[in-house]
């Protein structure tokens, strides 16, 4: 099975379920749509020589995905994202790489990566520790029931991790507790887990080396946890570009 087919055999063993549950409480729409995942081009993505995995803080704008789960096969709405390249990072719906926030600062990160591989075919995909609608929103209305539905019915990040295999992870999700509690929570993780950078000045707030369970998560060789790309610079005092460039640099050879 290619990528696309392991994605699909996670999320179809759930799809079912999780649909009658978002009935029953009729919720529909964008703001209750599951992030669901796919790869532009199967064959590319499966030999590429790294494979990254960037998690956000929150999903994107209404923009980034949509989809109809009640007309659409489950596999359409895999490939309802629109505004990421799996080589390129994200776009925006006219095609044109990203600049400015979220996806500017993520294509930094992808540019920083690259320059420190030049030879390497390097491919990535983008993910979310939310993967179901906006509820974490203080504005939706629906976040309590989205978050209880998410975690037993969509609980889901570890199983595409291995469906994808990833060498590396960074977790753009800053260190808030709210935001950790989730990272955490999705990959079965404690506080303890969480280590200094070796050869790194600054603290762990800042940027951590993330200890995961090889039994569980057999891909993975790194994973980092650091800034969401619009933190700004004077409150976290210390520099994106700086941060980035830490973590490309303790990447060995893979």
């Amino acid at each position: 099975m290619n990528t696309n087919d392991r994605l699909y055999q996670v999320y179809v063993s759930k799809w079912g379920a999780l649909c009658q549950k978002l009935d029953e409480h009729n919720l529909c729409g964008y703001e209750c749509s599951p992030l669901l995942l796919s790869v532009d081009n199967s064959k590319d993505f499966d030999t590429a020589d790294i494979k990254v995995m960037l998690f956000g803080q929150d999903m994107s704008g209404e923009d980034w995905y949509r989809y109809e789960r009640h007309t659409q096969p489950l596999e359409e709405c895999m490939r309802a994202i629109r505004t990421f390249d799996n080589v390129t990072g994200s776009i925006g719906l006219n095609g044109v790489r990203q600049r400015k926030g979220m996806g500017g600062g993520m294509n930094k990160f992808i540019d920083t990566l690259n320059a420190r591989f030049p030879d390497k075919k390097i491919r990535y995909v983008w993910n979310d520790i939310v993967k179901l609608g906006r509820n974490v929103k203080n504005g939706n209305q629906h976040r309590a029931i989205l978050s209880e539905i998410e975690r037993e019915y969509f609980n889901v990040i570890k199983d595409e991790i291995n469906a994808i295999s990833p060498q590396v992870l960074v977790f753009f999700t800053g260190p808030d507790p709210f935001w950790e509690s989730k990272l955490q929570q999705s990959l079965g993780i404690t506080p303890f887990c969480y280590q200094p950078l070796p050869k790194w000045n600054g603290n762990i707030r800042q940027l951590a080396l993330l200890t995961l369970d090889k039994d569980t998560l057999p891909s993975v060789q790194y994973a980092f946890r650091t800034y969401h790309p619009c933190a700004r610079e004077s409150k976290i005092q210390v520099k994106h570009a700086e941060l980035y460039q830490a973590i490309v640099m303790h990447i060995q050879v893979l």
